[in-house]
């Protein structure tokens, strides 16, 4: 049996596809949505926001009566590559058995939250399929990664830029021999890690057992049994900074919580925005001013695992005993910012009083995800935001 597997992707055709996948909907806002929405009538985000399960499903399935989308002839692989001016990443989308992710060899590092998971599982339910895939990461293996980079020497299918500002190419490669040899590399590496879609893969996990129980003839083979997924090589992934904003000082004036913060950090004016690059810094704007921070004293040795991080130094040393901020899962005064949306945004925030401070973070690394994964411990909420991520509809994966 193998962990990586071909499958039939239902896609859409070619003229179609850069209308009918998303991108996350954090690169529109809503303003941007419903205009996304009403240039783009055969856009997935008309399936997901339909206003109720029936007309999603009525959607979804108008698409393929109208041959907007199409199932694939052949088992194939898909190798798809993303990229922008400054960085690109070529890796391969196929299907893995849902007993690896409970055997561990699929590997997770967030804690899930039952109301999203049961959202999405009602969402993939009803549509029975699976729209967008699982991104994940692979180990570095150096003969896959030259074989996939051979494969898009060729015309690709796909070649378009998406809403997030990326270039999304895909390519079919379905020759016997080329197939084999990703599967049993894959074998080979055994393991790869969840970056982005927790609450989409313990959806699958539970969609499974459902239909699984509702079989009286399963074998175990069935396409339920499996779900989509895209895998990057570790060295091509890239982290962004995930920043925090604060919507009020607890009461301190802005000079008094300076005061406090130069108890335990020092604290430097600087002359423009400041993106730390190094672990352990961070940068704070408030009242028009950014200032670099630093722990004067290294971090305490016995909090090991939870301090290392810097949303953990950050959360611990400043912002719960300065500013009183709580679990971040449920706190409302502390809001959260991908780095794609540039230290501008803090700014903007901040002085437009939807904030009173905003810390800029250095990104967390993928090394931190894959050493959280391994000891199987959850990594702190709004830890890490992977740009860019596979689009959704580019490729759907269906249970029958």
């Amino acid at each position: 049996m193998y962990f990586i597997n071909p499958f039939k992707a239902l896609r859409p055709t070619k003229e179609n596809a850069s209308s009918v996948a998303v991108a996350s909907t954090d690169h529109l806002g809503e303003d941007g949505k419903k205009d996304h929405l009403k240039k783009n009538p055969w856009s997935y985000l008309n399936v997901f926001d339909a206003g109720n399960e029936s007309k999603s499903k009525e959607q979804f399935e108008l698409m393929k009566e109208k041959s907007i989308l199409q199932k694939e002839n052949d088992t194939c692989f898909y190798i798809y590559k993303i990229s922008d001016q400054s960085h690109e990443q070529i890796g391969i989308i196929g299907t893995a058995k849902l007993s690896a992710y409970d055997n561990l060899h699929i590997r997770g590092h967030e804690e899930i939250f039952l109301e999203r998971a049961q959202k999405r599982l009602r969402q993939m339910d009803n549509l029975n399929a699976q729209i967008g895939p699982i991104y994940t990461i692979y180990p570095d293996n150096n003969e896959l990664d030259e074989l996939l980079k051979k494969e898009i020497l060729s015309q690709p299918i796909y070649s378009f830029e998406a809403i997030d500002k990326c270039k999304h190419e895909i390519w079919i490669l379905k020759e016997d021999q080329k197939i084999k040899q990703i599967c049993d590399l894959f074998n080979s590496i055994n393991r790869i890690y969840i970056a982005d879609g927790h609450h989409r893969m313990e959806a699958l996990s539970k969609l499974s057992e459902f239909k699984k129980h509702r079989n009286p003839n399963h074998t175990g083979n069935e396409p339920y049994n499996y779900f989509m997924v895209a895998i990057f090589p570790q060295s091509q992934v890239r982290l962004l900074d995930y920043n925090r904003l604060i919507k009020d000082l607890y009461g301190y004036s802005p000079n008094d919580f300076i005061k406090e913060v130069k108890k335990k950090f020092s604290v430097e004016k600087q002359s423009s925005s400041f993106k730390p690059n190094k672990p352990q810094t961070f940068g704070m704007y408030i009242d028009k001013q950014w200032y670099s921070i630093e722990l004067k004293k290294p971090p305490e040795q016995n909090l090991f695992h939870i301090i290392n991080l810097d949303i953990n130094l950050l959360h611990n040393y400043l912002l719960e005993p300065i500013l009183g901020i709580g679990d971040p899962r449920y706190d409302n005064r502390i809001d959260f910012l991908a780095g794609f949306h540039g230290l501008d945004t803090i700014e903007d925030k901040v002085n437009e009083s939807e904030a009173e401070v905003g810390f800029s973070l250095y990104a967390t690394q993928v090394q931190n995800v894959i050493s959280f994964a391994d000891r199987k411990l959850n990594m702190p909420p709004k830890s890490t935001w992977f740009d860019p991520k596979p689009l959704d509809g580019l490729l759907a994966y269906e249970f029958e």
